[in-house]
């Protein structure tokens, strides 16, 4: 069985770009973070998720005691950085292997699966409503102080097989755009990942008050 990922990422409505991704093909491992909005350093936080992410995962056993030590870093780079100001990170991986892709996931990035015909979404956006916002916040993510809420891991395993796939996206792509519009794309472009990519980033970011979008697109074949 082979993986082959391709990724895109841009900038959307806003100054910088705090997404960061994560293709290894060799390992099977895949990848997507985002910078908290609202804190400092986001762009480095995602980025030490994901090149983190590669470096330690032959030296644990679960991808759940990577993300453990990702958030220790994380954390740890906050106070060395920032006096312990807000840093953080979302993070969604997969991680393919002798037929069985396993689901790792903490924040609101997203998982989809998608079976050759149905997308199915297989993550949970970690997320509560603030009453003083008036709106939703993160209350899991790489880099949260564990007195302001506990840092949720979710790690789920499933048999794949040929012709299926994974879409992992930050929050700049299905919050600007339908389910069934990403599943039009995707039937459309099942061919050439690259342009579907490149074309979910550019439709999602097109619309007004943008976000940063990434996307990548892992298709499995014999």
């Amino acid at each position: 069985m082979k993986t082959v990922g391709h990724a895109y990422s841009v900038v959307g409505g806003r100054e910088q770009n705090e997404d960061a991704y994560l293709i290894d093909d060799v390992q099977g491992l895949y990848a997507v973070a985002d910078g908290i909005g609202g804190g400092l350093k986001g762009e480095v936080a995602s980025r030490m998720a994901v090149e983190g992410l590669k470096e330690l995962r032959d030296n644990f056993d679960s991808l759940r005691d990577v993300f453990h030590v990702l958030q220790s870093n994380i954390l740890q780079e906050s106070l060395d950085t920032l006096g312990g100001a807000l840093m953080g990170t979302t993070l969604s991986c997969v991680e393919i292997q002798n037929g069985k892709a396993t689901i790792c996931h903490v924040g609101d990035s997203r998982v989809y699966f998608f079976d050759g015909n149905v997308l199915r979404q297989l993550t949970e956006d970690q997320e509560i409503y603030d009453e003083s916002l008036r709106g939703t916040v993160l209350n899991s993510y790489l880099g949260i102080e564990s007195d302001v809420h506990p840092l949720k891991i979710v790690q789920e395993s499933m048999m794949v097989g040929s012709g299926q796939g994974f879409l992992l996206a930050s929050d700049g792509l299905f919050k600007q755009m339908s389910d069934m519009r990403i599943v039009t794309l995707i039937r459309q472009h099942i061919q050439t990942p690259d342009k579907l990519v490149h074309q979910l980033c550019e439709e999602a970011s097109h619309t007004e008050h943008s976000d940063n979008v990434t996307v990548v697109y892992v298709g499995i074949t014999d």
